[in-house]
């Protein structure tokens, strides 16, 4: 491997490996704009400019490789390169080129959103200059430009770092952006006729160092240093993508990718991101609701679990042969521990099933048809799972009570199966739903169980792959909103039947127990990136 000198440290790198990455990698601070992991490198910022022996001129750390010299060639004898990226000279150049960038750099830091997550702002106060030079007035342009559904453009504030552009080519593969005009005027632009419309576009927002692409659904709604974060999994399809949930006194803002390559980069798509916005629209009870003829009254959890004994009482046991159990892939692996309990000890063994929810199809990037993000975990547990297509209303067929978790049948059904399944239900004698949510098939609940949503709980998840995720709790629940396995636990207590405690790690024991792969994995094992189960694809 070539021998190089950076600064007064002897590194060994590799062949062909740029010199911004052998920086970034040994701790040795290049400022940058342009150069992204996952892009392709554009050279297009200057600002990582460094000094390398024998070149002419400074050269872009992210352009210049690494490469080998003839042993009677080498530098001292023994270097292949010797950079430089703290003499007087290079920092001369990251001045003048921040100057540059900054010289029509409007000084919105007070009100943009950006200011705390800023690349510009930060380099500013390392490689900046105390105060601008410029006597005139400022080239000014247009601000608040709606460039697509779910991003606003600022022009006044890009730096034409091109990483937009890139990620439209190179990523999504749908080419909306482009760079138009000259000189001092050029911005960036969607093409005649287009907007940034695809299934990533506030992947856009990620990418940009500076503030000039925000996201219409968190601008202006709260300054990132305020924000409390917590590292989960997007719930929205069966790739089970690593996010970080960025709350506000109990309220999600904003879902952001966390980088894992194994399951999905730097990226996510725009729908999972916006679970935020779908979830003020949700209608969410506060206390276990149970219906009797027309009215509706809230039962107090400290006599609920009793109350549910008495309700489920004709249907447990070897009775349970008239029950339909619907699981589902949004429970987490703890929840499906505590739904096998549940199964063994009171529905006479009555395993109960998970169905498959497809819609759309697969992208050639993340997106996945099964929009649930457990399903492999189901299997992996050893709960049954539906095929796609399966029809639920004749799982249902001659059932007298059903006991639904974490799914909206009605809700996801169409056409005939959606009526056949509202027959179904209204038919039987009890329906006793347990759902984050009050959902159409709630609505049609004998017995409402409010839940913990994914984002008030911890629990881990199965991704189509085979990769397991630890997800933490981003936001704390009302006290009358639990997770499906503190339930079980009340349920399996009240009715006399060892069970675990009503905690997470706990029931993440008997995950352990059921799952082979996760024997001698610790939950330490699962940060920040999951682990992969033996003989997963």
């Amino acid at each position: 491997m070539p021998l190089i000198r950076i600064d007064d440290r002897d590194i060994e790198a590799k062949e062909g490996e740029t010199l911004l990455r052998v920086c970034l990698n040994h701790g040795i601070p290049v400022p940058y704009y342009c150069w992204h992991p996952a892009l392709s490198v554009a050279g297009q910022c200057r600002m990582c400019l460094v000094g390398v022996k024998g070149a002419p001129k400074p050269l872009t750390a992210c352009s210049t490789t690494v490469s080998s010299l003839p042993p009677e060639k080498r530098i001292e004898g023994k270097y292949d390169m010797v950079v430089d990226t703290k003499s007087p000279a290079v920092k001369k150049d990251q001045r003048a080129i921040l100057e540059f960038l900054l010289l029509n750099h409007p000084l919105d830091c007070p009100v943009c959103d950006q200011a705390g997550e800023c690349q510009l702002q930060e380099y500013s106060y390392t490689y900046g200059n105390a105060a601008s030079r410029l006597e005139f007035e400022k080239v000014h342009a247009p601000k608040r430009v709606d460039i697509g559904p779910h991003v606003v453009f600022d022009v006044e504030r890009c730096i034409k770092c091109t990483r937009c552009i890139r990620f439209c080519n190179e990523i999504s593969g749908t080419g909306e952006l482009t760079l138009s005009q000259r000189g001092v005027h050029t911005r960036v632009d969607t093409f005649p006729g287009r907007q940034l419309d695809n299934p990533y576009s506030v992947c856009t927002v990620d990418v940009c160092p500076v503030g000039a692409l925000t996201s219409r659904e968190f601008r202006f709604k709260q300054r990132v240093w305020f924000l409390t974060s917590a590292n989960s999994v997007c719930n929205d399809c069966s790739r089970g993508c690593s996010v970080r949930v960025d709350t506000y006194k109990g309220e999600v803002l904003r879902l952001v990718p966390r980088d894992n390559p194994q399951v999905n980069g730097p990226w996510m798509c725009d729908f999972g991101r916006l679970v935020s916005e779908r979830l003020k629209g949700l209608p969410v009870l506060a206390q276990p609701k149970v219906r009797e003829g027309a009215k509706v009254r809230a039962v107090p959890w400290a006599s609920f679990a009793g109350e549910l004994l008495k309700k489920m009482g004709p249907y447990v046991g070897e009775k349970a042969r008239d029950l339909a159990v619907v699981w589902s892939g949004r429970m987490t692996l703890e929840e499906m521990a505590a739904a096998k309990a549940l199964s063994s000890g009171m529905f006479g063994g009555n395993e109960g099933a998970v169905p498959t929810v497809c819609q759309g199809q697969n992208d050639n990037l993340l997106i996945r048809r099964e929009r649930r993000p457990n399903l492999k975990g189901a299997t992996s547990m050893g709960i049954p799972v539906w095929g796609e297509g399966t029809p639920v209303s004749a799982f249902l067929e001659g059932k007298k009570a059903a006991f639904i978790v974490r799914e909206d049948l009605l809700g996801d059904a169409e056409g005939s199966e959606k009526e056949a399944l509202r027959k179904a239900l209204s038919k039987m004698e009890l329906v006793v739903v347990a759902d984050y949510a009050l959902t159409e098939t709630a609505a049609l609940a004998h017995v409402f169980i409010p839940l913990a949503g994914w984002h008030e709980m911890e629990g881990t998840l199965v991704n189509f792959q085979g990769v397991v995720q630890k997800m933490a709790r981003a936001v704390i629940p009302p006290r009358d909103r639990k997770a499906f396995y503190e339930v079980a636990s009340l349920w399996l207590s009240a009715a006399g039947i060892a069970a675990p405690e009503p905690a997470f790690m706990a029931w993440h024991a008997e995950v352990k127990k059921a799952v082979p792969g996760l024997a001698g994995v610790s939950i330490r094992d699962l940060l920040p990136h999951g682990v992969k189960l033996e003989g997963a694809p």
